[in-house]
């Protein structure tokens, strides 16, 4: 899985143009403001093409490089959350390289800035290619003078006396922990869950809904792994406040989330 986290405001459809190259498994996040809202045609029809929609984040509150601080934060929330394979930015602002140094120096992840989504794909595709040639053998022209290799004897390997110290995340039913790896893993207090059916939705949703709306807000919720995702899903099925009342009605549904 790849991540890329897309600010909108820089690039605007120009940085998703090659989203059709991602594939299913890869995770599109869309940061976006309202000053910065709008879709070309040719880039919605190459998302509808490879059905990959991306997650949508939209920044209410605005200010000087507002979006790029919301960028970078759940830059650093993703990186300890999820593992992935390779961590894009898409954008033509420099500003980020002092947050990609610092994510590659302490947290051992390599983020890279590119200002579209077929400059990171097609620059990803080169290095497969580059690393297969590097691993493909290559013939001898004159066998006759080609020396036989030595195999040299495997030396013993010291036995490891254990792990060093780093960060693990232990996920629990609804809190992630984090502590050095090896050490004994505290017991987490657990949370008894509601459970998730058409009933607790009808019961939680005021004012009363229909049981199709009410399925819909419960496919939204089932396929949502965050608050954020909820969120998202749901403006993509109902208008922004019908939006905003489920996404309150349904709030003690959020301890099935691991946040």
């Amino acid at each position: 899985m790849r991540l890329f986290l897309i600010d909108y405001e820089n690039v605007n459809s120009a940085g998703l143009h090659g989203i059709g190259q991602a594939s299913q498994d890869d995770r599109v996040i869309l940061f976006y403001s309202h000053a910065a809202n709008t879709l070309s045609f040719e880039i919605m029809d190459e998302m509808i093409a490879s059905n990959i929609m991306p997650e949508r984040v939209c920044l209410e509150r605005t200010g000087k490089n507002a979006l790029d601080f919301q960028l970078v934060t759940f830059l650093g929330y993703l990186i300890a959350r999820e593992k992935a394979d390779a961590y894009y930015i898409i954008s033509k602002d420099t500003g980020y390289q002092a947050a990609i140094a610092f994510c590659q120096e302490y947290f051992g992840v390599k983020v890279q800035l590119r200002p579209s989504m077929k400059s990171a794909l097609g620059n990803a595709a080169k290095q497969t290619a580059r690393h297969a040639a590097a691993e493909e053998p290559v013939p001898l022209r004159n066998a006759a003078k080609a020396k036989p290799a030595v195999k040299k004897q495997a030396e013993p390997q010291p036995k490891k006396k254990g792990k060093p110290a780093s960060v693990s995340l232990r996920k629990k039913t609804t809190v992630i922990q984090v502590q050095p790896v090896g050490a004994p893993a505290s017991v987490l207090p657990q949370t008894e869950a509601i459970p998730i059916d058409l009933e607790t939705v009808l019961t939680l949703v005021q004012p009363p809904v229909t049981i199709e709306t009410a399925s819909e807000i419960l496919h939204c919720l089932r396929d949502s792994r965050s608050k954020t995702e909820f969120h998202n899903a749901l403006q993509q099925h109902f208008d922004n406040d019908m939006s905003k009342q489920y996404y309150h009605c349904m709030k003690p549904c959020f301890v099935t989330f691991a946040e």
